[in-house]
């Protein structure tokens, strides 16, 4: 596979993400409902709640620690939303079943290749700098602060159900779905939508084992 194999920065920077000390310079007490900031940061607070719980940090609780993290992730993002737009064109092509067997993948990949290495990152920062609306759609800016690194990350960000959901994520405005999207439709092309299965499949195998 391609850069979404070993995506070193992708990673770095995703588990930044979800391993942050929030300090953003409005907090606001609008309902999280309405606004998609507060929304990230009520979020963010959950997860920061259960790195930092010291019963949590127990060996024999690192599974329940893993599946709460994930929990809240599985709220904060579409992630059939966001593997639908990774394939692109070639989503409409499936069927229902490999519609639904993909979201399942896709969302394991994301686990596996970031959300599992949040443990490695601590005290990086996250200021919450403006966020735009318009209709049911959403972006908020950021940067993520990390010794002398400032790293900017926008999400765009979707209403769905009444809950203010994560499509995508651009670092340094680089789009997370459009790398995947180059990768996936290169595979697809010549080794066909079974092709892209097996190999996450065997990424996804490779990854448990390591674990």
């Amino acid at each position: 596979m391609s850069k979404y194999s070993k995506p070193l920065n992708w990673l770095l920077v995703f588990s930044l993400m979800l391993s942050i000390v929030l300090v953003s310079g409005e907090r606001t007490l609008a309902s999280a409902n309405n606004d998609p900031l507060v929304e990230l940061q009520k979020s963010t607070d959950e997860i920061i709640m259960i790195l930092q719980s010291e019963e949590l940090k127990a060996p024999e609780r690192r599974d329940e620690r893993k599946q709460l993290i994930l929990d809240v992730v599985n709220r904060m993002f579409d992630f059939r939303g966001m593997a639908r737009s990774s394939l692109g064109q070639n989503w409409n092509r499936l069927t229902a079943e490999e519609q639904d067997n993909f979201v399942s993948l896709f969302a394991r990949l994301i686990e596996h290749r970031y959300i599992g290495k949040i443990d490695s990152f601590d005290n990086q920062k996250v200021v919450y700098k403006d966020k735009r609306i318009k209709d049911n759609k959403a972006r908020v800016y950021s940067i993520i602060l990390d010794k002398n690194l400032e790293i900017p990350i926008d999400y765009s960000l979707e209403m769905s159900e009444g809950q203010w959901r994560i499509k995508d994520v651009k670092i340094e405005n680089v789009s997370l779905i459009a790398n995947y999207r180059r990768d996936f439709n290169s595979i697809i092309r010549k080794e066909k939508f079974a092709g892209l299965e097996k190999k996450i499949k065997e990424l996804l195998e490779k990854s448990e084992t390591q674990n």
